[in-house]
Formats: C-alpha cells, sequence, structure tokens
C-alpha cells in the first residue's frame, strides 16, 4: 500500500469521526492519525466479522494494514515535535502469536 492511499485512508477515518462527533459538539478537535495504526495492526492479526469490520474502519486489506501502519508511525515519527506509540493489552485467555505483537510493534517495522 503506497503512502499516499494510507493517508487517504487516514483522512477518511477522520472525515467519518468528525461529521458524528460534530453533531454533538461544535468544539472538537482530534485526528484519526493516533488511532489509525492501532486499528491497521489489530485488522492483521484478525479474522471473520472483526477483520472485515477492521478493514472497513481502515478503508485497507488486512494483509496491507502492518506494513502500512509501520510507515505511518515512521513518517509520524520523522515529523519534529510528534512522537507516537502503541500498546497492546490482551486479556490472558486470548491467544496470540508467539512474536506476533513483539513483532509488529517495533519501531518503524510494522508485521
Amino acid at each position: 500500500m503506497g503512502d499516499a492511499r494510507t493517508v487517504r485512508a487516514v483522512n477518511a477515518l477522520t472525515v467519518g469521526w468528525a461529521g458524528r462527533a460534530l453533531r454533538q459538539s461544535e468544539e472538537t478537535v482530534f485526528s484519526a492519525a493516533g488511532v489509525w495504526p492501532l486499528l491497521a495492526l489489530l485488522a492483521a492479526g484478525a479474522d471473520g466479522a472483526a477483520r472485515d469490520e477492521l478493514e472497513r474502519a481502515t478503508g485497507v486489506d488486512a494483509g496491507e494494514a502492518a506494513g502500512a501502519a509501520g510507515r505511518l508511525l515512521a513518517r509520524l515519527d520523522a515529523l519534529p515535535g510528534v512522537a507516537s506509540a502503541i500498546g497492546l493489552w490482551s486479556k490472558a485467555t486470548v491467544p496470540l502469536e508467539p512474536d506476533g505483537p513483539a513483532r509488529c510493534l517495533r519501531p518503524r517495522t510494522g508485521c
């Protein structure tokens, strides 16, 4: 997935949220750039209905999502005065692939 397509997907998520938020308040400031990478990483590891929903939310194919998230985080980190971080907490009974979350959350790499 190209960087321009990733930016369009992040902007589309922001526009969707803005439309809903502005119905409730005219004083709202936010950007989906903060949550889009997390949703993309979740999409990469999801399956079934959750994967479909995350693909719709992020606007990208789950197979491309982790790489796009890694590239976006790297570009954000390269901006002066901008830092990003992503954390993952899961219930102990939720099975995770060995090294899966760690692999996805390495700085500047994605999955």
